[in-house]
């Protein structure tokens, strides 16, 4: 079977980030930047455990189990576009408020849970609960191994590489709900990578605008994320990175994390190459 333990996992995830700060003949590494990504580095368990949220600030005081939110699930079915810009799900954990009341009004979680494109959260005889609200979750373990398994691997995240499964074919997210909906349209300018610079013994990082379109629109970054000008966002660091700033605040959570180094750091001498 392909899905190591969490314990390898993690292991691995430090040796690379051991090879990454003192890798290469005769540098030194920054020992206070290796201590801060040890500690940061986001937990490499069960591969189907990246990104899935567990949501328990409401559901404590009510009596039920805490919402199991699965990404992986989602995300094969929609690009990242549909629920935190069309449906107005935050990026960031507790902003968006959500409800019992907003959502069996149609909102958010709604929008689909409504007993026609997903199973109903709706009073009633057809309502399911417990496909939420989980007091168990080896039902959806078992789901996320047979889930995974004719998709592309990963090393690291939950073990799926997600941007090749859509450049081949195996998944076809939508990007959008609404029908007839017209989707912005990528620059020509911006669809060639993009090289970025970096001050710390490492390779130039290689950016794909183009990539990151697909799941999300120019919004999702510009201008709170990163400053649209350039050469104007300030103190971008693997440091801020690695504490959920920037690129982190996807790739520390759901995207793959940032201790899989040669997804963006391609060239990287002395890096670490999952094979």
């Amino acid at each position: 079977m392909r899905w190591c333990s969490g314990k390898l996992q993690l292991i691995a995830a430090l040796l690379v980030v051991t090879v990454v700060l003192w890798g290469g003949a005769g540098q030194a590494g920054d020992r206070a930047e290796l201590g801060n990504i040890i500690k940061t580095i986001p937990s490499n368990g069960p591969f189907w455990k990246y990104g899935t949220l567990e949501m328990h600030r409401k559901t404590k005081k009510a009596g039920m189990p805490a919402v199991i939110f699965p990404h992986w699930s989602h995300r094969a079915q929609y690009t990242c576009r549909v629920c935190h810009q069309e449906l107005g799900f935050s990026m960031r954990s507790g902003d968006t408020g959500i409800s019992r009341s907003k959502y069996v009004s149609g909102k958010y979680c709604g929008a689909c849970h409504n007993g026609v494109t997903a199973f109903t959260v709706q009073d009633g005889p057809a309502r399911q609960c417990d496909r939420c609200h989980m007091k168990d979750t080896r039902k959806l373990e078992k789901q996320f191994e047979e889930f995974a398994q004719d998709l592309p691997f990963a090393s690291f995240g939950n073990g799926i590489d997600w941007a090749e499964a859509i450049k081949i074919g195996k998944i076809r997210p939508k990007n959008t709900l609404a029908t007839g909906q017209a989707i912005q349209q990528l620059p020509e300018k911006l669809k060639l990578p993009m090289k970025l610079g970096t001050a710390a013994p490492r390779s130039d990082v290689t950016f794909s605008h183009e990539e990151h379109f697909f799941e999300l629109d120019c919004s999702a970054c510009h201008p709170d994320i990163f400053n649209i000008k350039k050469k104007s966002t300030k103190d971008f660091t693997m440091e801020s990175n690695i504490f959920g700033n920037y690129c982190g605040a996807c790739h520390m959570l759901v995207a793959f994390p940032m201790n899989d180094c040669k997804r963006c750091h391609s060239q990287m001498n002395g890096g670490y190459s999952p094979q």
